[in-house]
C-alpha cells in the first residue's frame, strides 16, 4: 500500500468513528486527573491500558507509591527491528480535583470543551484510532512501537527520568502527542527551561528605632531581579521571567530574608550557561552591603529540541504528507516546555504537536477542534509509517538551530 493510500485510508477509518472518539472522550475526560490527585489517574491510566490492550498491545502499569501510575505499550511490527518509534504522552492535567465533574465534555459546533480534552487527552485518544486504524490495515512497517504515558508532565518536580532513559535511549524517532498550535502548526523546536531561586539573607532590626542597624533584604533583593531581568534578550531568543516573589515579617522590622523564583527560557544550552556566568557577575554588584546573596537552580532542567537537519526532513516528510490530505502544514518553534526535551536529551529526533488542533490550554474555555481529529490521526500515522529521513550532519549550526521553524 503506498503512503497516499494508507493515509486517506487512516482518515475514513477515523472519521467514520467519530461518534465512538467523542463517547470514548467524554468518558475519558470524566477523570479527574490533576497531577497530585493519584486516585483519578489510576483510573485514567487503567482505562487507557484496557484500550491499548484492544490493540493488540503489551501494556505495562508502572506503580507509583505517591504519585499517579504511569502507562507503557509495546506493539511489535512487521519491519527492521531496530525501526523504534515512540509515542510520548502525558495523563495528568492542571485542574483540581472537582473541574471534571463541573465541566463535562460538552460539543459546541466543530469544539469539544473539557478540563483537559486539548491538553491532552484528546489528543491521546486521536493516536489511539490512529493505531487502531494502522491495525485493521494490517500496517505496522516499523520494529517497535512503544507509547507512553507518564503522570508528571504538569510540574517540575519529575518521577518519570528513570522511565524516560528506558524508553527513549535506542529509540530512532519520536512524536510528541502535545495538541497543534491553534493554527494547526506542529511543533520542531522548543526552548530549553531552567528555573532558579534566588535567596538574599540580611540583618533584622527595628523599622523605626535603629533602622540602620539592619540589612534589608528585601531591597537588595528588588535591586537583584531589576539587574537580572535586564538580562532577557542578550542573545536571541532568551528571557528571564520572576516570577515568584517573597520576604519580609512586618512592616515594622526591617526584612533579614527575602527571596524570588526565576523562569529561564533559552533556544541553546550554551547560551543557558553563558546567561549564568552573566548572572553570578551581576550579583556581586550589590545595592545593601551585608547581604549575602545564594543562587540555587531547581534540579530538573528542560532540555531544548533543537531543529537540526534530520528534524527538518522530519517536519517536510509532515508537510508532504499533510498535502496527500488535502492540507497545509507549518513547523513552528515555541518557548512552551514539554517532553519533548527528553527526546532531545537523549539526541532522539522529535516532531511535537501532532495531536488535533485544539487552543486555550489550563483555562475554563480550553477546546479541541473535532474535524481536526481524523486529518491529525492520519498525519500520524502517516509520519510512523514513513522511514526516518536520511541523517546528513549530526547538528545543526546556530543559524538554522534558531532560524529553521517560525517561533510561535
Amino acid at each position: 500500500m503506498d503512503l497516499h493510500t494508507l493515509v486517506r485510508s487512516v482518515e475514513d477509518y477515523v472519521r467514520q468513528r467519530l461518534a465512538r472518539y467523542i463517547d470514548e472522550l467524554s468518558t475519558l475526560c470524566a477523570f479527574e486527573t490533576f497531577t497530585f490527585h493519584k486516585a483519578g489517574i489510576d483510573q485514567a491510566t487503567n482505562w487507557l491500558a484496557a484500550r491499548l490492550q484492544t490493540l493488540g498491545m503489551e501494556v505495562t502499569i508502572i506503580e507509583r507509591q505517591e504519585w499517579g501510575n504511569d502507562l507503557l505499550g509495546t506493539l511489535h511490527g512487521q519491519g527492521d527491528r531496530d525501526d523504534i518509534v515512540v509515542l510520548l504522552a502525558h495523563s495528568d492535567t492542571v485542574y483540581p480535583v472537582g473541574s471534571a465533574a463541573a465541566r463535562p465534555l460538552r460539543r459546541e459546533g466543530n469544539r469539544l470543551y473539557a478540563p483537559g480534552v486539548c491538553d491532552m487527552k484528546g489528543c491521546i485518544l486521536a493516536a489511539l484510532y490512529a493505531l487502531e486504524a494502522l491495525q485493521v490495515l494490517n500496517y505496522r512497517p516499523f520494529g517497535e512501537l512503544r507509547f507512553l504515558c507518564v503522570s508528571d508532565e504538569e510540574i517540575n518536580v519529575r518521577h518519570c527520568d528513570d522511565l524516560m532513559e528506558q524508553v527513549l535511549h535506542d529509540a530512532r524517532r519520536a512524536f510528541v502527542l502535545e495538541a497543534a498550535r491553534a493554527n494547526g502548526a506542529i511543533v520542531s523546536a522548543r526552548k530549553g527551561n531552567a528555573g532558579y531561586t534566588l535567596r538574599a539573607y540580611g540583618r533584622a532590626a527595628h523599622a523605626g528605632v535603629e533602622p540602620e542597624k539592619g540589612r534589608n533584604a528585601i531591597i537588595e533583593l528588588a535591586h537583584q531581579v531589576l539587574q537580572l531581568a535586564s538580562l532577557s534578550g542578550w542573545c536571541e531568543g532568551l528571557t528571564i521571567t520572576p516570577g515568584l516573589i517573597s520576604g519580609g515579617s512586618a512592616t515594622n522590622v526591617v526584612p533579614d530574608y527575602a527571596e524570588a523564583r526565576f523562569d529561564l527560557r533559552f533556544l541553546r544550552l550554551e547560551d543557558k550557561e553563558a546567561t549564568e556566568a552573566r548572572w553570578r557577575i551581576l550579583l556581586q554588584q550589590q545595592r545593601v552591603p551585608g547581604v549575602r546573596l545564594e543562587l540555587e537552580e531547581d534540579p530538573h532542567l528542560k532540555h531544548p529540541l533543537v531543529c537540526t537537519p534530520i528534524t527538518q526532513r522530519m517536519a517536510e516528510q509532515a508537510q508532504a504528507i499533510a498535502a496527500m490530505l488535502g492540507f497545509s502544514l507549518e513547523h513552528v518553534l515555541t518557548g512552551g516546555a514539554s517532553d519533548a526535551s527528553y527526546a532531545a536529551l537523549y539526541g532522539v529526533p522529535t516532531l511535537d504537536g501532532l495531536g488535533p488542533i485544539g487552543g486555550n490550554d489550563h483555562s475554563p474555555d480550553e477546546y479541541l477542534l473535532l474535524d481536526s481529529v481524523a486529518p491529525r490521526s492520519a498525519l500520524l500515522a502517516g509520519l510512523i509509517a514513513s522511514p526516518l529521513p536520511a541523517e546528513g550532519r549530526a547538528t545543526a549550526s546556530v543559524e538554522e538551530s534558531a532560524a529553521a521553524p517560525r517561533a510561535r
